[in-house]
């Protein structure tokens, strides 16, 4: 589409690779992100339509987010042909961190995806000198405090000066602490364009902190590659300036050659040193160069700033006496039996996990409702149940080896993932549970699919449980796997084929050998009691996939994202139950119709209300409010340094204070209170507070809201309203402290 070039990416990122191993340093890591993904789409496709429609957060509020990203550019005016540096930072809170190009284990790194007028170009994004850490026992590396990545732009020779172009692009990354919170925001930047370029003083020591932070391209170090047996050695050889003595060295690639898990040696021979790495076993091809970043933590040469150099496409000597050569593609026969065997106990385990459990009731209703038929149709439905297994096992297959992978796990890391797995829980349950019915089946899973022979339902349960199954880690799958990536393509397709017969052996033993089915209870009123009681299997994974994802999205909207969720579910529960009980055959037409439209705007209204906020617009210099913990000795502290102090009084379950909270502290609220210098404190009263509650019995306040403003270190209490609005908040906090002082 013109205008919009491709989205930049890693020049390391061939085609092949980026087919193999998307961000990830491991590639049984890859296969294991994306099972965890694929039912994401294939849930749309059944279920769901993701919605991106863009939601005005009319209520406002800031709070602090894991991490926030800003642009600025390196000129204030661009010339035609001339390229120009632009810089993202990204500002981490405490303890969180973002991702490297290579993220070690696991992760994917910041990049930005640009819309640029017609003819510019944007080159690949420079990533700084990483540093290594540790996320939940496992090696990262990554980024924390203040963070810049440059990219250079180039517009086209034909601009005119006088105009002014804007470049739009949004940047996206994923940050940890002790979960992982997948971050965007938009950017803009507006640049006049002039005969010639002209520097914009006001990002000078922004690019220079950039500049510092990025690897040495050019140094006096002599660095060589070799390999012996599993292990690659660099040997470093320092030249004229050369620092004296490099410590806590460390090699961070960029395409996965070393195995993050494992430690890198660093010993000194002469006056040179070498560090030892092994490599990474499972990147597919294996690299035959040196690619990345070299860090120490003293530096490189005398007088330079920079922790790194880069390294590109350090050729590795080969072992000494031995060759290199192997033969591709042949796989010995135990070993190719083991993970086929592997694979297909991984599928059979995977009828026992948490996932999978609540679709077993809806195949024990399937299995009872199918007694009373003849042998032949229940062995066709047991092997129509396999062929919806092995269809979606093979469209996996397809998408792993076309691409478009994220990461084994990175699924419930998506919030509309979770909340369409949430919805069909929930529907499946109240349909169970006799508050609608899907179609007019008795086992209520189906509905119209399982009419007539019930075919199509049989295949659309073998689609339902593979989508429900994949996110599950069974015993004895991670070893499998491991093996399955080494696989040349048909072994590998065949492989998941195996994992595809466990998960619908179960299915298949009863369908096959009826007598195990004739042993099954025959239809009868028990059915429903027994499809209500197995409803609440599913409002037991409902409960527990709320839980996930309140956690993702309950801080949203000021805090009052979870609140909006709970009643979010329970309107469109009712208007499913709307649907029941109006949408009859024996209703009016007129009934029926009202019933449909009552139930579509209750299930549309809920789903707007629990689907996830979108993220704030955070711009270059976007004001927060930087909430900090209330106690009786902070506050005093301040006051003895002459500030002024906000503090709110609040709790969550005082919905007053929620909504205070979202009218109030909004951008101009947070500029304010930055310009005043007013330190902001949160004295939070959802559990019990002793000192909280001395604190308001001494304002001489019984309830919550209480807001309360000290200007200037003076220690008489300015109280505010009980409701906030962001005008009445910028009116008290300029009648007691005046207007702020003038920008210099």
């Amino acid at each position: 589409m013109p205008g919009r070039p491709p989205r930049p990416r890693p020049a390391f990122l061939s085609d092949d690779f980026r087919i193999r191993r998307l961000y990830s340093p491991s590639k049984s890591f890859l296969i294991m992100r994306f099972l965890k993904l694929f039912p994401a789409a294939l849930l749309a496709g059944v279920f769901l339509s993701q919605v991106h429609a863009q939601e005005e957060n009319l209520l406002g509020g800031f709070e602090q987010a894991p991490a926030t990203a800003s642009i600025v550019a390196e000129v204030k005016e661009i010339a035609p042909g001339e390229p120009f540096r632009v810089a993202l930072k990204i500002t981490h809170a405490p303890h969180w961190h973002t991702y490297y190009l290579n993220p070690g284990q696991v992760g994917f790194p910041p990049s930005i995806e640009w819309e640029l007028p017609d003819g510019f170009t944007a080159s690949d994004l420079q990533f700084p000198v990483p540093t290594l850490g540790t996320f939940e026992g496992a090696p990262f590396y990554g980024y924390e405090g203040e963070t810049w990545f440059l990219q250079t732009m180039t517009p086209p020779a034909g601009l005119k000066p006088g105009e002014t172009i804007t470049l739009s692009g949004e940047a996206s990354w994923l940050a940890c602490e002790t979960k992982c919170i997948p971050g965007s925001a938009p950017l803009e930047l507006k640049l006049p364009v002039a005969a010639s370029a002209s520097p914009n003083p006001a990002a000078a020591a922004d690019f220079a902190t950039a500049d510092a932070a990025m690897p040495q391209t050019q140094t006096t170090w002599k660095i060589e590659a070799s390999e012996t047996g599993n292990n690659i050695t660099l040997t470093l050889s320092p030249g004229a300036g050369a620092t004296a003595a490099p410590e806590k060295v460390h090699f961070f690639s960029s395409d996965a050659i070393e195995d993050a898990a494992k430690p890198q040696a660093l010993t000194k021979e002469g006056d040179s040193w070498k560090l030892v790495f092994p490599r990474n076993p499972e990147t597919d091809p294996k690299p035959a160069t040196v690619s990345g970043i070299l860090r120490s933590e003293t530096g490189w040469l005398d007088g330079n700033p920079s922790k790194g150099i880069a390294l590109d496409k350090l050729a590795i000597a080969p072992p000494g006496g031995s060759s290199t050569a192997s033969a591709e593609g042949t796989v010995e026969a135990p070993g190719l039996l083991l993970t086929f065997g592997l694979m297909f106990i991984g599928g059979l385990i995977l009828n026992l996990m948490p996932c999978v459990f609540p679709v077993i009731g809806l195949k024990i209703m399937g299995f009872v409702q199918q007694s009373g038929h003849e042998r032949s149709k229940v062995v066709k439905h047991g092997f129509v149940f396999t062929a919806g297994v092995l269809v979606s096992f093979w469209t996996l297959c397809a998408l792993l080896l076309v691409g478009g992978i994220r990461n084994w796990g990175g699924q419930l890391q998506n919030p509309w993932v979770v909340l369409a797995l949430l919805l069909v829980m929930l529907i499946f349950g109240l349909s169970m549970f006799g508050v609608f019915e899907i179609g007019t089946s008795a086992t209520g899973v189906g509905g119209k699919l399982a009419n007539k022979d019930g075919l199509s339902g049989t295949f659309f349960s073998g689609v339902l449980a593979t989508v429900v199954a994949t996110p599950c880690s069974a015993p004895f799958l991670g070893t499998g796997l491991s093996a399955t990536v080494a696989l040349p393509t048909p072994l590998f397709i065949t492989s998941f084929t195996f994992m595809a017969l466990g998960l619908s052996l179960p299915y298949l033993l009863l369908s096959i050998f009826p007598a195990l089915v004739e042993k099954l209870p025959r239809p009868g009123p028990w059915m429903e009691s027994f499809k209500q009681g197995m409803s609440f299997l599913l409002f037991g994974t409902v409960g527990f996939l709320t839980w996930v994802y309140l956690q993702q999205v309950g801080e949203q909207l000021a805090g009052q994202k979870s609140l909006h969720v709970l009643i979010g579910l329970t309107v469109i529960s009712a208007g499913f139950w709307i649907y029941g009980r109006w949408v009859l055959p024996y209703r009016s037409p007129k009934a029926r119709t009202i019933g449909r439209i009552l139930a579509v705007l209750f299930i549309g209204g809920g789903f707007v209300l629990s689907k996830p906020a979108p993220a704030p617009a955070i711009l270059a210099n976007t004001p927060v409010i930087q909430w900090e913990a209330w106690t009786p000795e902070k506050q005093d502290a301040l006051l003895k340094e002459g500030k002024s102090v906000y503090i709110d009084f609040t709790a969550r379950w005082c919905l007053t204070c929620q909504t205070n909270k979202a009218a109030a502290y909004t951008e101009a609220t947070a500029l304010l209170f930055k310009q005043h210098g007013i330190v902001a404190l949160r004295a939070d009263k959802t559990s019990d507070n002793p000192a909280v509650d001395a604190e308001l019995k001494r304002l001489g306040q019984v309830a919550i809201p209480v807001n309360v403003l000290y200007a200037n270190g003076n220690s008489k209490p300015l109280i505010t309203n009980t409701v906030l609005t962001a005008g009445y908040l910028l009116g008290f906090v300029r009648e007691h402290l005046g207007e702020p002082p003038a920008e210099k």
